[in-house]
């Protein structure tokens, strides 16, 4: 049995300043274990490096939780969530061949 490489990142923090980060980090969760799509999660509070990354990476935005692919940055909550709808989250994340 083959190892699969995780390319989606999540990230966020393990400290959210209010419920509707957390909320989102889940809701993220929820839709990538859904689709069967492994992860791993990157804490930006634990790691200032991390934070400097994504900031650099994300192109100015500041919503949290942030989804990341191979390490570049895809979206947030609410893109994930509108790819659900059009049933495209693999598209969306670039995992389809």
């Amino acid at each position: 049995m083959s190892e699969e490489k995780i390319r989606v990142q999540i990230y966020g923090s393990s400290v959210p300043g209010n419920i509707f980060v957390k909320q989102n980090q889940m809701s993220i969760e929820s839709i990538l274990n859904a689709n069967k799509i492994p992860f791993t999660f990157v804490d930006v509070a634990a790691d200032e490096t991390h934070l400097k990354y994504m900031k650099r990476k994300n192109g100015g935005k500041k919503d949290m939780p942030q989804i990341f692919v191979d390490g570049e940055f895809k979206g947030t909550t609410k893109e994930l969530e509108e790819a659900v709808e059009m049933r495209e989250v693999k598209e969306f994340l670039g995992l389809v061949k």
